[in-house]
């Protein structure tokens, strides 16, 4: 039986999951400032997403990895936006 994870990669998807949190925090703060539904706040959401694409092939891991990188993902962006918020 081959599994889709190797558990050899750990450290390697959480050093991607760590970069993809990091990369989306600024882009939360940024989206704030748009309204909601707008087109650059469509973009905001949409480009961090095709580049957690890019990275996920990049990096050679299989579809396991992607339900947990788009919760980094937005986990960063709603950590972003709340940032300065009172």
């Amino acid at each position: 039986m081959t599994y889709l994870l190797n558990t050899d990669h750990y450290d390697l998807i959480i050093a991607f999951l760590a970069l993809i949190l990091t990369f989306n925090i600024p882009i939360g703060f940024y989206r704030k400032r748009f309204a909601k539904f707008s087109r650059p706040w469509a973009r905001c959401i949409y480009i961090p997403i095709l580049l957690n694409i890019v990275l996920r092939r990049l990096f050679g891991f299989s579809y396991v990895v992607i339900p947990v990188s788009v919760i980094a993902l937005l986990a960063g962006q709603f950590i972003g936006a709340r940032i300065g918020k009172e």
